[in-house]
């Protein structure tokens, strides 16, 4: 009878499964290589775009081994997690935090590396990644794309102090070709910004320069907290985010929790791409150079020139102003977050670490996702950093986005 009973053990050991859902846990590794000081964080588009990439894998690995047990199946997204974040943070000294997080998850999952089912795990994972990575060395993410020199033209982009870069960030991203089979990125382009010409472009400044000062003596409190507390790479903040409303529910079925966490980040990087195109269509000024023009350029004579303004959020991203990248993540975040979710309701509390002027830990409760779309889009214009027109139309956008990327998924996610 003891001698069954330890035999029943074994069996039950080696069917053991890491209990939580492994997809969040490899979505969860990738936040904290991205905030990682080692890199100093990846700025956006290339922040959604590795991560869809990564997904995209996951994905992949979660539909060739659905048919196996549920510890197989973590085994093989991992290794497809695994290699693909090796592949993204390849020539940095990350590669030891990769395997180190691989480790950590091997013990939970519990197949035995020397074992025919480690090995074709294995196998599948790192197919899978393999296949994905390829499909994206020549998307045009690392093509060389020259600037031109712009006139210091009223509402023309300007390099942003206090460093002053004359090349704009990542100018090629306008041309990476989207996730999921979404086409031409042309057909997501905003309309035009409102021109400085325009009568009704003096309140939209005066508004940002009172309401996005760093000194604002205008700002709400809560306005001033919503600045700090969207700050960080909105791809990881909406992924946190997506992992509240989620919990734990998927975690026994790996191949829906890797559809939706790659319907997810298949948008926020459609999202990020479509804004770069708008971008560099417009290559719109940022509220700080329109501040601190010493000229009078203003229809209205009025002269408007702070050269000592300061924004509440510094130093301004060196690349344009309109559409607000911030704002497209957060719209296409939000639709599919709503779709998964059956609507806007939602109550769940996250916590953002913001280093930035020492602020620490916020947490706020989230109750409605299309208040926290608009809370996030806003909080850019809130931090000075964006004009208003920049971050409403940033969100609609990207809502678009991602509502298109959910509607050709299942058709076209493998046209990575």
């Amino acid at each position: 009878m003891r001698l069954t009973l330890s035999v029943l053990a074994l069996a039950v050991a080696a069917q053991a499964a890491y209990p939580g859902d492994i997809v969040q846990y490899w979505v969860d590794q990738s936040a904290i290589l991205v905030n990682s000081t080692v890199i100093g964080g990846l700025q956006s588009p290339p922040s959604g775009w590795f991560e869809a990439i990564v997904q995209g894998a996951v994905y992949l690995a979660a539909t060739k081994s659905h048919d196996k047990s549920l510890a197989f199946q973590q085994l093989a997204v991992s290794h497809a997690a695994h290699n693909t974040l090796q592949w993204t943070f390849h020539g940095t000294r990350l590669y030891a935090t990769i395997d180190s997080k691989f480790a950590a998850i091997i013990p939970s999952i519990g197949i035995n590396q020397t074992s025919a089912d480690w090995r074709e795990a294995a196998r599948i994972g790192r197919e899978s990644g393999r296949r994905v990575v390829t499909a994206r060395a020549d998307d045009g993410i690392h093509d060389y794309v020259p600037f031109p020199t712009l006139p210091r033209n009223p509402g023309v982009y300007q390099a942003t102090p206090p460093g002053n870069v004359p090349i704009p960030d990542t100018p090629q991203a306008q041309y990476i070709r989207l996730f999921g089979g979404l086409g031409d990125v042309k057909r997501f382009r905003a309309p035009p910004p409102p021109s400085v010409t325009d009568p009704r472009y003096e309140a939209i400044l005066n508004y940002t320069k009172a309401y996005g000062s760093r000194n604002s003596t205008v700002r709400s409190a809560y306005d001033t907290e919503s600045a700090y507390f969207w700050r960080e790479s909105s791809p990881i903040g909406w992924n946190r985010l997506a992992n509240l409303v989620v919990g734990n529910k998927l975690s026994k079925d790996v191949l829906k929790s890797a559809r939706f966490y790659a319907q997810l980040n298949y948008a926020l990087a459609n999202a990020a791409i479509a804004s770069w195109d708008s971008k560099y269509f417009y290559n719109s000024w940022r509220p700080i150079t329109a501040i601190t023009r010493t000229d009078i350029w203003l229809p209205s004579g009025r002269n408007v020139s702070d050269p000592s303004w300061i924004p509440l959020l510094t130093p301004t991203p060196n690349h344009q102003d309109y559409l607000s990248t911030h704002a497209t993540f957060g719209g296409a975040a939000g639709a599919v977050i709503r779709a998964y979710n059956g609507g806007d309701k939602v109550d769940v509390y996250l916590s953002s670490n913001v280093t930035t002027d020492n602020k620490g830990v916020i947490t706020r409760r989230i109750t409605n996702l299309t208040q926290a779309v608009k809370d996030n889009g806003d909080s850019r214009v809130f931090g000075g950093i964006h004009f208003p027109f920049a971050s409403n139309v940033g969100s609609e956008i990207g809502e678009w986005v991602g509502r298109e990327t959910l509607k050709v998924f299942d058709a076209r996610w493998q046209e990575f």
